[in-house]
């Protein structure tokens, strides 16, 4: 088992490299485990971190776990986007480090960030958690900033039930991830990894997201804020899913683009419904297809969710119990952000979609309001 594990390890370890060229590798339990550690070995605890306003509240968990004081920037509901003057003003607060996030799987502006940063002396930190897939200027997401974050959870387009990975791609990273590494702890058993494995790929199909709700360690379709624990190690059954997931994921995300592509000419051809915009050299992975809903269009939550149609993220993170007092500027509007949390909802995109499943999605986007 130990060869197994570190031969597993290894061969993980190798191909992030090569794709995301970076010059070192943490695995982790989690995404988040990996946002966490990143942020703490970034700075001393009360460090100031600048967050999206809207973002997976994963985000939120990581910087209270690392002890880290929140500055919130906005976020362009037209391209999912920071709000380039909104993240300068959290730069002037002192923010010692920005936080990146390709909601979605659509690109940010990753230049203008890193611009930004390099001014200020501050890190760039790049969640690609949901970037599988996804390039801007013709680099990945995932190989940009000093530091970055992948997610090898459920719905994440490379997925080992659980896991995910730090990577490092300057002399700054790498020596932030050489302190995050004395902050990981041993890997547990990870057969509940498996289990996630198994109900995932059960549960993949648009016709059964109305079970999720009914299975409590899934925790499918929730969006709430969580408590962070204890960052560890990833479990070798993650590592292993994980390796060959990535093998197969270029043919997953060229599946991906396809549906899109079809779903956003459905959208394009009805009423209601504004589709998000990629930027210029931007080429989004599509992990789910984003769109806003017009305020008048008629809701059917039960019937949209038995297509595979969710909510955006319900709240702006300054609104999370739990996490409020630890913005700094929580009596900002954010625009932006509120936009979103009303109007965006987003539908599935990935290779196990059958053709009934399209045409189901392509009239519900071609509806009339």
């Amino acid at each position: 088992m130990g060869f197994g594990w570190e031969a597993g390890r290894e061969a993980l370890e190798g191909e992030l490299r090569r794709r995301y060229d970076c010059e070192a590798v943490l695995l982790t339990d989690s995404g988040t485990s990996a946002l966490q550690v990143a942020l703490a070995a970034a700075g001393s605890g009360g460090a100031r971190v600048a967050l999206p306003a809207y973002c997976c509240y994963d985000i939120a968990t990581a910087a209270t776990g690392a002890g880290c004081r929140a500055v919130l920037y906005d976020v362009d509901p037209a391209t999912l986007g920071p709000d380039r003057d909104s993240v300068q003003r959290a730069l002037e607060r002192g923010a010692g480090v920005v936080v990146a996030a390709h909601l979605y799987g659509y690109p940010v502006d990753v230049t203008m960030l890193s611009s930004a940063c390099s001014q200020a002396n501050a890190v760039l930190v790049e969640d690609a958690a949901q970037g599988v897939g996804g390039a801007f200027r013709g680099r990945s997401l995932g190989s940009w900033g000093s530091l970055s974050v992948l997610s090898f959870g459920r719905g994440k387009g490379v997925t080992g039930g659980g896991g995910g990975a730090l990577l490092a791609h300057d002399a700054r990273g790498a020596g932030i991830l050489s302190r995050a590494r004395e902050r990981i702890g041993p890997w547990v058993r990870g057969m509940r990894n498996l289990g996630v494995l198994v109900a995932q790929w059960m549960l993949a199909r648009p016709g059964f997201y109305a079970l999720p709700s009914s299975i409590p360690f899934l925790h499918l379709g929730e969006t709430v804020f969580r408590s962070p624990g204890r960052p560890r190690a990833a479990a070798p059954v993650s590592v292993a899913a994980a390796r060959d997931a990535l093998e197969l994921s270029r043919d997953e995300s060229a599946t991906r683009r396809r549906n899109t592509l079809r779903l956003l000419h459905a959208a394009r051809q009805g009423r209601g419904v504004d589709t998000v915009r990629a930027l210029e050299g931007g080429e989004p992975g599509y992990l789910r297809l984003p769109v806003l809903l017009s305020p008048d269009r008629e809701r059917n939550v039960r019937a949209e969710r038995r297509l595979g149609i969710m909510p955006g993220y319900p709240r702006v993170l300054h609104q999370l119990e739990g996490f409020a007092e630890a913005v700094e500027n929580r009596d900002v509007a954010f625009p932006g952000a509120r936009t979103l949390t009303q109007r965006l909802v987003t539908l599935p995109t990935h290779g196990l979609l059958g053709e009934g499943d399209l045409i189901a999605l392509e009239r519900w986007l071609s509806a009339a309001a």
